[in-house]
Formats: structure tokens, C-alpha cells, sequence
């Protein structure tokens, strides 16, 4: 609004108010639209994982712990 707040009408206030929290909400959901990754993306990092934990069992069960911790710091590299 183009008057100050303390020469608004109580329902001038109310009506300033929430086009301010509107703005507020729309620049809010702006930001959380933004900040969204693909689907695709996420899950393929979370197979990725998957494969690495399945393979990382596998080797535990076979060869023991040892080389299974060996696996994982030669996959970091």
C-alpha cells in the first residue's frame, strides 16, 4: 500500500498483511521448487548405494570383513 501503516484503517492493515504474506509464501515456494532435484537423479545415486551395500555383503560373507572393508576404500578412490 502506498499510505504508511499508522494512517491505514484496521482493514486496511488486515488487507496490507496478507498481500505481504502471500508474497512471502509464493517467494517461499519459489525457492522450495528451486531447490528440488530430479527424480532420476536421486534415484540413481540411491542404486548406487544399493549396489555397493549388496556387493559389500557379498564380499563379508565370502571373504570375511577385512576384504570387504578393502573394497569399499579401493571403490573411494
Amino acid at each position: 500500500m502506498s499510505k504508511p501503516w499508522h494512517l491505514m484503517t484496521p482493514a486496511e492493515r488486515l488487507a496490507d498483511r496478507i498481500a505481504k504474506n502471500r508474497e512471502i509464501d509464493q517467494r517461499a515456494a519459489a525457492k522450495k521448487a528451486a531447490d528440488v532435484k530430479p527424480a532420476g537423479e536421486i534415484a540413481g545415486r540411491q542404486k548406487a548405494v544399493r549396489n555397493l551395500l549388496d556387493k559389500f555383503q557379498q564380499i563379508k560373507n565370502t571373504e570375511g570383513i577385512d576384504a570387504a572393508a578393502d573394497y569399499v576404500r579401493d571403490m573411494k578412490k
